[in-house]
């Protein structure tokens, strides 16, 4: 056998086989993808099954066989090379191509990124040692980066919102600090009542050799979903808009394929047909906007089931609801946003994306994502942190600010519309983007009552149905950011609270860190 045979020829998966102990497909912790290669060149496998164990870094390499595993990923030769042997940037580039599909969990990205990279069994070294050079357009990885230098020490002012935020809220910031240098690298962490901030603060790192601050713009994640909410609620309080009506009545380039009946109300409350895992922007989210839009406007649905259940949309469903506002007002997301809600909350500092500028400006600031995998150590990502990523549109998701800006749209919302700048919207629609739209619904994730794109707090469920904490009042509202970030108003307490941990660890352990955090506000104003 060759010593370097071509990436998936049949000597090279023979090759793999009897050089790597293969995981156990069996635990929780071992991930399954089947790479279905759509340029296969002569000799090689068409689709290949991989299997990661994200707590060990053992890594196997196998011809498809079966039924696909939980994730399947269709995507050229090269893009499939640098998947595997890749860099964590590279790998975080070939879903802004347009050219690949992802199907099934695409959160489960995140995870093997982590491992592939911290790569704890050198499976990933071995890979890369025992395969012949790189096709034309892959990337090769050449090895583990240097260390990273420590965090620089706080500024003055850092340290001294950190002193007043220790003082207002002490069991907080001691909760915060547990996370830091643990299960997250960094964090940033907002709170006010009654309009009044009570911290604004950052800690850790927002990557390596660069402070998280309270200055900092981490990814909001699903926690930008409510600006598309207000931007929509106020279409709907001048009479321009009907969430009951089809999307297809204003889109009607949206309405083929079984679509012509959904209505932007089933697409807030993520009741659409859609599933979650085969939204049609897995695999081009950051992708050119040609091809987002073919894939959101082209996606086909089957017969419209009796009892929908709750099928959450990260990206595909905001991005179609993102169209409607320059159908009804003629300005697109970006514009409509910063100058009816951006503006008049001050929110000086948000970006709903970045401008080539911007990158250039600070995106060598911006905080990354981090990736534990059952305890380990954080781990960098580039997913959502890449120029081509920051700098493309994905409404409800791709929005960075600091997190005292989401917190001004919250404390609008609490002020029954009210702003600095002027009024954003009338009581009568905060209270109808706030109220229940979906009830009786529930997942394994604890999502259940929704409102107008907005996250209810359900703990009188059960507490598998806590989204703000164990003190929140039930009509507390806002929006959580895949296994990152949650941000929440309550109004019977007047409250706003906004935290980001930029290390993404399982649902599990980040509920748990979340209610402890939220909990522990509650406690220092005595609201327990």
């Amino acid at each position: 056998m060759p010593s370097t045979p071509a990436f998936l020829s049949a000597d090279w998966l023979a090759g793999t086989a009897g050089r790597l102990a293969a995981p156990d497909p069996a635990p929780r912790s071992t991930v399954g993808l089947r790479l279905r290669v759509t340029d296969p060149p002569p000799g090689t496998a068409a689709a290949a099954d991989v299997l990661v164990d994200l707590a060990g870094g053992r890594l196997a390499v196998t011809a498809a066989a079966g039924d696909p595993p939980g994730l399947l990923i269709d995507l050229p030769y090269a893009a499939a090379y640098t998947l595997l042997l890749g860099p964590a940037r590279a790998r975080a580039e070939i879903l802004e191509r347009g050219d690949v599909t992802v199907l099934g969990n695409f959160s489960l990205l995140f995870f093997v990124d982590a491992a592939l990279e911290r790569d704890r069994s050198g499976h990933a070294a071995a890979l890369r040692d025992g395969t012949a050079a790189p096709p034309p357009g892959a990337v090769r990885a050449t090895g583990a980066e240097p260390a990273s230098p420590g965090a620089p020490a706080d500024s003055d002012a850092d340290a001294d919102a950190l002193d007043r935020a220790a003082g207002n809220l002490p069991r907080t910031l001691r909760e915060l600090r547990r996370e830091v240098g643990a299960s997250t690298p960094g964090a940033q962490f907002y709170a006010s009542q009654h309009g009044r901030p009570l911290a604004d603060v950052g800690l850790g790192l927002a990557r390596p050799g660069v402070a998280m601050s309270a200055g900092s713009a981490p990814l909001w994640y699903c926690c930008a979903k409510p600006l598309l909410s207000v931007a929509l609620g106020r279409l709907w309080e001048a009479g321009d808009f009907d969430p009951y009506l089809p999307v297809a009545h204003y889109l009607p380039e949206f309405g083929t394929a079984g679509k012509s009946a959904i209505t932007s109300m089933e697409l807030l409350t993520h009741t659409g047909p859609v599933p979650t895992g085969a939204d049609p922007l897995h695999g081009v989210v950051t992708g050119p906007d040609e091809e987002r839009s073919r894939r959101a406007y082209a996606a086909a649905v089957g017969p419209r089931p009796a009892d929908p259940g709750i099928n959450y949309s990260q990206w595909w469903a905001w991005y179609v609801l993102a169209g409607l506002l320059p159908a009804i007002d003629g300005r697109d997301y970006p514009a409509y946003v910063e100058q009816e809600i951006l503006r008049p909350c001050g929110m000086d500092r948000t970006r709903v994306h970045l401008s080539p500028e911007d990158y250039d400006a600070f995106g060598d600031r911006l905080p990354l994502i981090h990736v534990s995998n059952l305890g380990d150590t954080p781990q960098p990502t580039w997913f959502w942190s890449t120029r081509g990523a920051t700098t493309r549109c994905v409404p409800g998701v791709n929005t960075r600010g600091p997190l005292a800006d989401l917190g001004l749209l919250l404390e609008m919302l609490l002020a029954d519309g009210a702003a600095a700048g002027g009024r954003v919207l009338a009581p009568t629609t905060v209270a109808a983007l706030t109220a229940r739209h979906r009830t009786g619904l529930h997942d394994r994730y604890g999502n259940a009552d929704w409102g107008f794109g907005l996250r209810l707090e359900c703990r009188t469920l059960g507490p598998a149905y806590t989204s703000f904490g164990t003190h929140a009042s039930p009509r507390s509202f806002g929006h959580d950011g895949l296994w990152t970030a949650v941000a929440f108003a309550d109004p019977d307490a007047d409250l706003v609270v906004a935290v980001h941990l930029n290390g993404k660890v399982e649902h599990e352990r980040h509920r748990e860190r979340i209610v402890r955090i939220a909990d522990a506000v509650y406690q220092d104003l005595g609201l327990a």
